[in-house]
């Protein structure tokens, strides 16, 4: 592996890693924590499998106490040969830990732990090939800490079959080598440390109890750690201050915090960015709309403290969090509990004064352009300046335009008031669920729900209305170039013009659903056109199949052809039903559907009532067009009943422009 390649090339320059012994790499020197992880990496730096690995620990690393103290083992590991490793295994004088791997050749080992119970002997059986452990090094080891005193057949037993398991050879004798514990309790009474000396010869570890007994002694009574007092007498932790009883600490109760669902800070703007990396100046993300209802901060109740315990019992009182308050400001309201700030209202959410608040009309003081970015608000938008090219604006109430409006996209629930004009660029779109009032219309495509009323002029543009077409008020007030549609009524000064511009003037349709029909009719034709090669292919393959299995290309190509004439039938079955309510629906419209103009119609002006066509091919003064009994009539001139109060609404407007 690359890294073990690094420690060597580094010869031991870091603390962990691995030292060649030779130059046909016979042997290297591992630092690890574990016998496999040596055993793997000296595999993986002779190029060789663990199987063919034998190894000696030259110097035994520590495991430490809670990760303190920590040393890796540094093993010599090397290709097997008929030498056998030590008898004593893994452990030294002290006993030390036991390593065992899984799946690879180990020797039997031993240890030999002095308890007030007795003398305890644990040996472990070797693994795969490993020798097992011989009595002599096990008396040797015994004659070495001068334990004269134990039971020889007990010993040759467990040497002979190793149970693995701690068994009693002996007898404890009470001497001056056994370990000596030193206990330390810190100043604040939080913290107990033992010490416990390595004992020497035939001296005993110390046992749990004794050094439990000691703590109550000094009034110990809280915290005390059982398993890790266990824990270090089974390890040795000897000549190391051990934690063996420790208090809690007081935690102290967390302040009520405010989330709010939405942006305080305004003056931050984070740009979106396009797929090809470069910025979305039209979303900066400046409103945050909110709708009625929507939760706008929420309260996270203070928590109360956790008082504290010394190791004698002794409460440490800890303080609760603050709490606060939240403060509702206009259109919003606190829920039941007092933890919520709810909207009541669409608009535009911010924080003013240290409130929410929620404002119901959004107001752009300059230009919608690179400043602003794209504008969506849920309730009202007041525009000071105009709406520029290529940015859209969106509002769920109404919208008042004070400039003009460029190639853009206006939508608005409500109405939309363009107090100057409307320059579409052929690619302009204003979109209205009510009315739509501008001076002019140039270039652009324009739908209502409600009024189209404008003051001069509709040039080149397609305007369409469910209700009432006005283009009247100004010294023009005309209608010439590109299409105008409404329900009920077109009426104009000037209809065309002099230089016999093409303009199509239709009463008597609702726009969309004529539009409608005309996509259903069309996809009709398209599935009609199809089908008749669904039809023979089906029936080729309908005839392969009367003689037998179709080939699995062929069944596909079958299954695949027929689900879809059933799903053309079930479309043109849909179509018809929806058309035959169009059609109804078209039918029962223009009864009293008429195209006025109060001054001229030009030639070139193609009159449409419902499915009645008139072209214009002289000039008419005056004149009002209507249909009766299936022909377009003639007329004198009509004032729209509706004409004087919504001129006073376009003068409105007019009005209030000048005054700013």
């Amino acid at each position: 592996m690359d890294f073990l390649k690094d420690f060597l090339e580094e010869d031991q320059k870091k603390e962990f890693g691995i030292k060649g012994k030779s130059s046909v790499d016979t042997e290297v020197e591992v630092y690890a924590f574990t016998i496999e992880d040596a055993l793997r990496k000296a595999a993986e730096a002779m190029n060789t499998s663990i199987v063919n690995l034998e190894y000696e620990i030259l110097e035994r690393g520590k495991s430490g106490f809670l990760g303190i103290g920590k040393k890796p083992h540094r093993i010599l590991v090397k290709i097997a040969s008929s030498e056998a490793f030590g008898e004593e295994g893994l452990f030294g004088e002290e006993g030390g830990e036991i390593f065992t791997a899984i799946g690879l050749d180990h020797d039997g080992s031993f240890k030999v732990v002095v308890k007030k119970e007795g003398i305890f002997l644990k040996v472990l059986a070797p693994k795969g090939k490993g020798k097992p452990v011989d009595i002599k090094n096990v008396l040797s080891h015994l004659a070495s800490r001068e334990i004269n005193k134990f039971n020889e057949a007990v010993v040759k037993r467990e040497v002979e079959k190793p149970s693995e398991k701690y068994v009693k050879i002996g007898d404890y004798t009470p001497s001056v080598y056994d370990s000596k514990i030193q206990l330390q309790i810190s100043p604040d009474e939080m913290k107990a440390y033992v010490t416990m000396t390595k004992p020497e010869k035939y001296g005993r570890v110390p046992d749990v109890d004794e050094i439990i007994s000691m703590l109550k002694a000094k009034n110990v009574v809280y915290g005390i750690k059982r398993q890790t007092i266990e824990e270090a007498i089974e390890n040795e932790l000897f000549n190391v201050p051990v934690i063996v009883a420790e208090g809690d600490m007081p935690v102290e109760g967390k302040d009520a915090q405010v989330q709010y669902h939405f942006k305080t800070d305004t003056d931050k703007v984070e740009f979106e960015m396009k797929e090809d990396g470069s910025v979305d100046f039209h979303k900066l993300d400046l409103i945050q709309s909110v709708v009625a209802g929507q939760v706008l901060a929420t309260k996270i109740p203070a928590q109360r403290g956790k008082a504290g315990k010394t190791l004698t019992g002794r409460i440490i009182p800890a303080k609760d969090g603050k709490d606060i308050k939240l403060s509702p400001g206009n259109n919003t309201h606190l829920s039941p509990d007092g933890n919520q700030i709810i909207a009541d209202i669409n608009g535009q959410v911010i924080f003013k004064n240290n409130k929410v608040q929620v404002e119901p009309v959004f107001e752009v003081t300059g230009d919608v352009d690179l400043n602003t970015g794209d504008i969506n608000f849920p309730g009202n938008v007041i525009i000071h300046g105009s709406v520029n090219d290529t940015f859209k604006v969106y509002a769920g109430g109404n919208i008042e335009i004070r400039g003009n409006v460029g190639k853009a996209e206006v939508v608005a629930e409500g109405n939309i008031v363009v107090r100057q004009g409307i320059q579409g660029k052929d690619e302009g779109k204003i979109i209205s669920a009510g009315d739509v009032y501008a001076k002019f219309i140039e270039r652009c495509n324009v739908k209502a729900e409600g009024y189209i009323i404008v003051n001069d002029v509709i040039l080149h543009s397609r305007v369409e209305s469910k209700k009432k077409i006005i283009c009247q008020g100004g010294k023009r007030s005309q209608i010439a170039g590109g299409s105008a549609r409404a329900l009920y009524e077109v009426n104009a000064k000037f209809l065309g013009a002099e230089a016999y511009t093409e303009t199509i003037i239709e009463v008597g349709v609702d726009p969309e659903a004529s539009d409608r029909l005309d996509s259903l009719i069309k996809r009709k034709e398209e599935i009609q056109k199809e089908q008749p090669e669904i039809i023979q292919q089906l029936s080729y393959l309908t005839e392969l199949l009367s003689k037998g299995p179709l080939p699995p290309e062929k069944a596909e190509q079958y299954n695949i052809l027929t689900m879809k004439q059933t799903q053309f039938k079930q479309e043109l079955a849909e179509i018809e039903e929806e058309v035959t309510k169009i059609q109804a629906y078209l039918d029962s419209l223009g009864k009293d559907a008429k195209i006025s103009a109060s001054k001229t119609v030009y030639p070139g002006v193609k009159i449409k009532i419902k499915n009645d066509v008139l072209i214009i091919k002289s000039e008419y003064k005056y004149v009002t067009f209507f249909r009766k009994e299936g022909l377009i009539s003639i007329a004198p001139y009509e004032k729209t009943k509706e004409m004087d109060e919504k001129l006073k609404e376009v003068s409105t407007i007019k009005r209030g422009r000048s005054k700013e």
